[in-house]
């Protein structure tokens, strides 16, 4: 696998983003991404803060504030290793990492479209409308209904009683 950083596929620490809180006091935080699986010629990646231990916004202003010395130039999801330099975290050596301490935990091995589908579900579970999830996920099509698990515990937080 081409670990290799090339800015202009790449974001960086340095890239655009923008965060702050909606009218209803939730957290946002967006970046540009130069090239994605999706859009080669690039798209804004947005999130919101769910409020809860798992949050994706948690975990991105953690990773800023353990790497706040990873230079500007760098990945933006680059963090030091044992041997001082930087390496941006990847999909491979994230899982690895993950599989590790699951395993270790007696849990099986995952792969990364694990956390598509659980994202998907996280959200919906919190009662995010199925309209926002698709547009947090950058779904052009109804094709996130396939993601849906839990289904019997989902569909009745979207069901309203007379």
């Amino acid at each position: 696998m081409d670990t290799l950083f090339n800015p202009t596929i790449h974001a960086s620490c340095a890239t655009r983003q923008k965060m702050g809180w909606t009218l209803s006091n939730i957290r946002f935080h967006s970046f540009w991404a130069p090239s994605t699986k999706t859009s080669p010629c690039g798209e804004e990646i947005k999130w919101t803060a769910s409020c809860c231990p798992c949050s994706m916004d948690w975990a991105f202003q953690n990773h800023w504030m353990v790497n706040s010395h990873v230079l500007p130039t760098e990945h933006l999801l680059a963090f030091e290793t044992a041997t001082g330099d930087y390496a941006p975290m990847h999909r491979s050596w994230f899982l690895d990492r993950c599989n590790e301490v699951w395993l270790g935990k007696g849990l099986s091995m995952l792969s990364g479209h694990i956390f598509r589908i659980g994202g998907t579900t996280h959200l919906l579970l919190l009662g995010v409308d199925h309209f926002i999830v698709m547009a947090q996920g950058c779904w052009r099509s109804s094709a996130f209904l396939d993601y849906w698990r839990l289904c019997e515990e989902i569909i009745p937080t979207f069901v309203v009683s007379p």
